[in-house]
């Protein structure tokens, strides 16, 4: 018995395998007869093409085929290779495979619509054409053929000749609609949309400006539009503002020297209550600043459906035979499938516990070939749960795709900026106004700063300076120095993390004086304060609109590591008081830790965007909950507004540099920055204090360089000085980076050479 077990078993395994070897083979047969299809076809429409156009002398089969075709579609036979050579190559090309079966619908309903208006053109040739002779041999060969007269005669019978061209220019028309995708009503609205756009007074002052050019005088200003130099899209058009002569231009500076010089009387004599921000009038903002035009920003490429539907099915089958397998009652009900991530809603059966599912999760990551796996128990609103895949093919959301000027979200708000789009390709706002404060966190090249870069450019292409002022810290130096120069700077970005504690400082500053403003006119926000100021802006001098102050860090772990007491105070102060007269922190970080990070800042700051992180650690210190360790990166993020106690995954916006150079450019070439003096002021007033030496600093500085060691007894013994002296010399030199910090027992390390210091000896004299 035991040996017929044995022999049966052993021919089971032997069928088995020969069974799955014919498989394999099958298998791969399957995968290459497509090719075999696709070279066929291209070997017959080759053929086609020598025989339709002639290249050689051909054959009798080519010559019966060429009369065939003539017959059959007349003219239309230039078009049959065409077409077989298309289809041909749809066997290799994976991008022409995967068009949807209505694009060779729409084909072939254009090329028999083409065929009955060829045929149709031997009435307007013939005027006593007689329609019993619509099927002549001759006359259906130069014209649609057998196929386009049947078609043309069968339509004349039922319609008519006029309502045959109606049908034709009808079926022309959807066949047209149904290969390119585009709809009428978006046709209609775009023209609408232009025609809008376009100034026709412009246009007439045009050709008034021409009759009226010999009429100039010096000091009589020319009657040019401003819509004629910057053009309907607000580009700037410089051959048209080099017309200008020089006699005008030479009377314009003077005017404008004695306009600032009013200006600069009436700053002074103005009451000491109103800041110090430079405010520009708005009557200048309204003539001189152009907001950026839209198509700066791109769009992405419409991928097509069937790459994400395959995909799909594949997972969803994996998934129905894991439940299976491990005799999970459970089912797949709902797919929905965002840019990055596909969300498969799941239902258990009665009875089913929820964690034998999450016992299974590292068994569904294996068969999905996924290490990101996300389960959300359960969906919000519904009685179901939710597993997150990555998708294979991943889609890019770029700051085109969902920016718009029409958007009444974008218009209505000031301060309300779009993130991303979420799983089910809807787009997600932030009002900055209500966030109130933002902080961003995540791992390297994870999409930190181009979230950061898509905030800025989506406030750049909406916000004048006189609206919102912005300061920029950037201690990376690299990330957001490509806004220097814009009009809506206070100050030039702040790469100096030493400074950074004295610009937030100002920050703190400026914002106790606008509550004492607020307190004096009986407000209580900055919004109510700037609706009140416009409506009585000619009434009282010093009662004008204040603008919204953004204040943007880029690397809050180097301004912690450098002065971590000052920088936090100002943060928390700002975070605690700002929102109230419009001040508004966004910060960024990559160091996601518990010093960086710390309590007293997460409580200030209820907002929060989490991208890719390493551990569970790092999403808890930032989301206080887990899953940011499972987000794919690129954009991928975990967005936590204050409203809300579960974070939702949006996939955020991508700017390029090229396009942050664009609108900067165009920016810049508009209207120039006016930075305001208190803060630079400030700046350098820290600065200057940090270099006020010791008379003894440079012969310190020579004793330690040539000791190779600083210490304060060093000094002492070197110098002939007290002890605190010599450690007010030792901070002096740690504040300049020329020596190491103080680390206990151990003395001090020198950090420059001999060199080093006869070059700063010899800049110092």
């Amino acid at each position: 018995m035991v040996r017929r077990n044995y022999r049966r078993k052993k021919i089971t395994k032997v069928k088995s395998s020969l069974s799955s070897g014919d498989s394999r083979n099958r298998k791969k047969y399957v995968k290459s007869r497509p090719e075999v299809y696709g070279i066929l076809i291209l070997m017959v429409s080759v053929l086609l093409f020598i025989s339709v156009f002639g290249f050689s002398n051909t054959g009798f089969l080519n010559t019966y085929v060429n009369d065939f075709l003539s017959f059959v579609f007349g003219v239309g036979k230039f078009l049959v290779p065409f077409m077989l050579l298309i289809w041909g190559f749809s066997f290799f090309l994976k991008r022409i495979r995967l068009l949807p079966s209505s694009f060779g619908w729409g084909f072939f309903l254009l090329f028999f619509s083409i065929l009955g208006i060829l045929s149709l053109r031997k009435i307007f040739l013939f005027n006593n054409f007689n329609y019993a002779d619509i099927f002549d041999k001759v006359l259906v060969k130069t014209r649609g053929g057998i196929v386009g007269a049947g078609i043309f005669y069968g339509l004349y019978k039922l319609f008519s000749s006029a309502g045959a061209v109606v049908v034709l220019g009808v079926l022309m028309v959807i066949s047209i609609l149904i290969i390119t995708k585009i709809s009428l009503i978006d046709i209609g609205k775009k023209i609408i949309y232009l025609l809008k756009k376009i100034n026709f007074k412009s246009v007439g002052n045009l050709f008034k400006r021409r009759s009226k050019e010999d009429e100039y005088t010096v000091l009589k200003k020319p009657l040019i539009d401003e819509k004629e130099i910057y053009g309907s899209h607000g580009k700037v058009d410089l051959k048209k503002i080099e017309v200008i002569d020089n006699a005008y231009r030479a009377f314009k500076e003077k005017v404008e020297t004695q306009d600032e010089s009013i200006k600069k009387i009436s700053t002074i004599e103005a009451a000491s209550d109103q800041l110090k921000i430079p405010t520009v009038k708005s009557g200048d903002l309204e003539n001189n600043y152009r907001l950026p035009p839209i198509n700066l920003l791109k769009k992405s490429r419409d991928l097509p459906s069937k790459l994400y539907k395959q995909g799909v099915k594949e997972r969803v089958y994996i998934l129905n035979r894991l439940f299976s397998d491990f005799n999970l009652d459970a089912r797949i009900d709902r797919v929905v499938s965002g840019p990055t991530v596909t969300l498969y809603e799941m239902k258990l059966s009665p009875g089913v516990k929820v964690q034998r599912l999450l016992s299974l999760e590292d068994d569904f990551c294996v068969a999905l070939g996924s290490p990101d796996l996300r389960i959300h128990i359960p969906i919000p609103g519904k009685s179901a749960i939710g597993i997150e895949v990555p998708n294979i093919v991943r889609s890019i959301v770029t700051l085109g795709d969902i920016y718009s000027d029409d958007d009444k979200n974008l218009t209505d708000n000031l301060l309300n900026v779009p993130l991303g789009k979420n799983l089910s390709g809807n787009i997600i706002y932030m009002d900055i106004i209500k966030m109130p404060h933002i902080l961003i966190a995540g791992a390297t090249n994870s999409g930190k700063s181009s979230c950061l870069n898509s905030i800025i450019i989506s406030l750049l292409m909406k916000v004048r300076p006189s609206e919102v002022r912005f300061i920029m810290i950037d201690p990376k130096m690299v990330e957001l120095s490509i806004y220097n120069g814009i009009p809506h700077l206070l100050s030039p970005v702040v790469i100096n993390p030493k400074r950074a504690a004295s610009a937030l400082a100002w920050v703190v500053g400026e914002m106790e004086k606008r509550f004492k403003i607020l307190v004096e006119r009986n407000f209580k926000s900055l919004e109510m304060y700037n609706f009140e100021a416009k409506r009585n802006e000619n009434e009282y001098e010093n009662f004008k609109p204040l603008p919204y102050v953004l204040v943007f860090i880029d690397e809050l772990a180097d301004l912690m590591i450098l002065s971590a007491s000052e920088v936090e105070d100002s943060i928390c102060r700002i975070a605690q008081m700002g929102r109230a007269v419009g001040i508004h922190l966004i910060i960024s970080t990559q160091r996601p830790s518990v010093n960086i990070i710390t309590g007293l800042i997460k409580a200030n700051i209820p907002s929060r965007i989490a991208f890719m992180v390493t551990s569970n650690v790092d999403s808890r210190v930032i989301l206080d909950c887990g899953g940011a360790e499972k987000l794919v990166g690129k954009g991928d993020m975990l967005y936590l507004p204050y409203y809300s106690n579960r974070p939702e995954r949006i996939q955020g916006a991508f700017v390029t540099s090229r396009e942050i150079e664009m609108i900067t450019g165009y920016i810049r070439n508009i209207s120039s920055p006016e930075y305001s003096l208190e803060v630079s002021k400030r700046i350098s007033d820290e600065k200057k204090d940090t270099h006020d030496e010791d008379d003894l600093f440079y012969d310190a500085l020579r004793v330690v360089v040539n000791f190779g060691h600083a210490s304060a007894s060093l000094l002492q013994r070197r110098l002939k000085i007290g002890y605190s002296r010599a450690a007010r010399i030792l901070d002096q030199m740690e504040d300049r980076e020329l020596i190491s910090a103080y680390d206990g027992s151990k003395p001090r390390e020198v950090l420059i050479s001999k060199v080093d210091l006869i070059k700063l000896l010899e800049e110092e004299n």
